[in-house]
């Protein structure tokens, strides 16, 4: 059984070694900065992810009322995400251990997260989630779990640079 726990001084080492696959390590920062990430903007959740007592990966993820403007993190700026008045969840990174990859888990441990998200707030209508243009693997898996392309391409500054912007698909999966 898939589960979310919080990240805690017992799991934090494990939670840092969790390692993507070489071929995807540019496709979202580490966990280390994604937990620092969450120390600095609160608003962030990170969770470890366990299947039964296996942990397997890392989401991180924050709670989004609708009309709320936030000062995102790291590129993002400014901005209010037109939510048609809902509440939602936006699922910022997810990822999977390369050890625990290609045993059908991405679409579970997604499964699993879009009923947490719900339990968890249960006024959101949706959960949103962005990817690269280029990362197929990513929309395979997002669209095999009912996420559909809202046809918004969003720019952000990748986090460490200035001048160096990132185009990523928007994604939706509504309840």
């Amino acid at each position: 059984m898939i589960r979310f726990d919080r990240v805690t001084s017992e799991n934090f080492e494990a939670v840092i070694q969790l390692r993507m696959k070489e071929d995807q390590q540019d496709l979202m920062e580490n966990n280390l900065y994604s937990l620092a990430e969450a120390k600095v903007f609160d608003y962030l959740e990170p969770r470890a992810i366990y299947d039964d007592e296996k942990l397997i990966g890392f989401i991180l993820y924050y709670f989004q009322p609708a009309g709320v403007v936030r000062d995102m993190g790291p590129g993002e700026g400014e901005h209010e995400i037109h939510s048609d008045g809902m509440d939602y969840v936006y699922l910022k990174r997810l990822m999977i251990d390369k050890s625990w990859q290609g045993r059908g888990l991405g679409r579970k441990v997604m499964e699993a997260a879009v009923d947490f998200f719900k339990e968890e707030y249960p006024s959101i209508g949706f959960v949103e989630l962005m990817h690269y243009l280029d990362n197929a693997s990513g929309a395979s898996l997002y669209e095999s779990s009912g996420f559909v392309s809202t046809g918004e391409i969003r720019r952000t500054i990748r986090p460490g640079t200035e001048d160096v912007f990132d185009e990523e698909l928007v994604r939706r999966k509504y309840y």
